[in-house]
């Protein structure tokens, strides 16, 4: 009897929570919304394991390790092996903390539990691109379907290999917990940021009867309790190296972030359920304030973009705004990606994830009227008489802003940059959100560089 060719098996059962919504792109259209995500037989959202295998391959080769193509499978002409790892779709859990798995014939039980209903029946949030003349760009309007935060999935990993897997094994499962990595599409827009909430792992030696015998008796559904050992409490985590920017703001008036419904008025803050946990049971949080990432980033760069071109000696009136705006502006394309032209394109690098905002402060209704500037009255014009329900100040919070593969933005001029428009927000210099030009959404704080981010500030490389 030949040897197997991998004899130890490293499994792995994982539980993350998502601290901020988050999308898995599913391949069919839907006719209300411009991007829907994935689900399952149910119609309740999944995470789909190749999804799960290509960001760990992903973040495998960002933290520098040569050996993905050994652990994933790689193809090169005739030569090529298929991947080691295995990953199981990720299954949703319910109110009780349970994995769902298998066909749900009863409606009524999804209908019967919060959390489940909470993932069927989600809002679309509404973005819009703004160009370099403060309006819409050109099909810069779209919305978007997400998962609410604070759901949680549950799966498996399964590695084929021998002892001499066991590195590889462990710098695996702390890639997990690493806190560069977000789980599906729109990272860069504040979405897909989680949490591991239960990491559960053994090897099994399938050459014994012992370890074979052990192997079978895993069972198969995620709902199902295992024998493996907890290792949340011991396993290392890496440290991302990125250059993070916490950010500590306080509002200093009215502020809020525009997107959001309420009958009384007709303008109101966005807002956004999720679910939290407590003694091993879910219930929803409806409404709760957000500061969403991709109203903080839309501002960011366009003020990156500003100071860039202050810092170059490129005034308006001098050049060409669109030769200098957008992703045109090489400190814009440098930080916030670019979009795919032939062969290039580009990747953002700043990470800004949604903030749930425990206290915003009182809403106040605010009334609004257009004057007509030769007689002095209203306008009779639609939409010239209008209300607006902003937040009143509120606590300070924390925002953190990370900018991976720092180290490739080698122009001193990008860096500064992008801290003179961190230093505009952070004393009252630039607006956040709705309103900005009748005085809301004006904070005031400070800056913590993280020491990664000192260096790449000042100039010097963090390595």
């Amino acid at each position: 009897m030949t040897a197997p060719q991998h004899p130890l098996h490293y499994l792995a059962r994982v539980t993350i929570q998502f601290d901020t919504p988050f999308i898995i792109g599913g391949a069919q259209d839907d006719l209300l919304y411009d991007s829907v995500f994935v689900t399952d037989a149910n119609g309740l959202p999944a995470l789909p394991g190749s999804s799960l295998a290509g960001i760990l391959r992903h973040a495998w080769a960002d933290a520098g390790y040569d050996n993905a193509g050994d652990i994933f499978g790689f193809q090169n002409g005739d030569q090529g092996h298929g991947s080691r790892l295995s990953v199981s779709w990720g299954c949703i859990h319910n109110q009780e903390d349970r994995p769902v798995e298998g066909l749900i014939v009863d409606r009524a039980i999804l209908a019967n539990d919060q959390v489940l209903s909470e993932s069927l029946v989600t809002t679309a949030r509404d973005h819009v691109r703004i160009n370099h003349k403060g309006a819409a760009a050109k099909g810069g309007k779209f919305d978007e379907r997400s998962v609410s935060a604070g759901h949680r999935f549950t799966f498996e990993l399964l590695l084929e290999g021998d002892a001499a897997d066991a590195a590889d094994w462990q710098r695996l499962l702390s890639l997990l917990r690493s806190d560069a990595i977000r789980i599906g599409g729109k990272t860069r827009r504040g979405y897909g940021q989680y949490s591991v909430v239960a990491l559960k792992a053994a090897d099994f030696d399938l050459t014994t009867q012992q370890g074979f015998e052990a192997f079978v008796a895993h069972p198969r559904a995620l709902a199902e309790p295992c024998q493996l050992s907890d290792i949340l409490g011991t396993q290392p985590q890496i440290s991302s190296q990125s250059v993070v920017a916490t950010l500590r703001l306080t509002p200093e008036s009215f502020w809020m972030i525009g997107g959001g419904f309420d009958a009384e008025v007709d303008m109101a803050p966005l807002t956004a359920n999720r679910i939290i946990w407590n003694g091993g049971k879910g219930s929803v949080d409806y409404n709760r304030a957000i500061l969403t990432g991709s109203a903080i980033k839309g501002a960011i760069s366009h003020r990156v973009a500003f100071h860039f071109n202050r810092l170059k000696g490129a005034f308006a009136g001098e050049v060409q705004p669109k030769e200098h705006t957008g992703t045109e502006n090489k400190a814009v394309a440098s930080l916030f990606g670019s979009e795919k032209n032939g062969n290039a394109g580009q990747r953002g690098r700043v990470i800004i994830s949604d903030l749930f905002i425990d206290n915003p402060g009182p809403q106040k209704i605010i009334n609004h009227v257009s004057i007509d500037r030769f007689t002095g009255g209203a306008r009779t014009l639609e939409g010239a008489l209008f209300d607006e329900k902003p937040y009143y100040r509120g606590d300070e919070f924390c925002l953190k802003i990370a900018v991976t593969d720092a180290d490739t933005i080698n122009d001193q001029t990008v860096r500064k940059a992008f801290a003179a428009a961190l230093e505009d927000l952070v004393n009252g210099r630039l607006a956040l959100g709705a309103g900005a030009g009748r005085g809301n959404g004006y904070f005031k704080g400070k800056i913590i560089w993280n020491e990664p981010g000192q260096a790449w500030r000042d100039g010097g490389n963090h390595s």
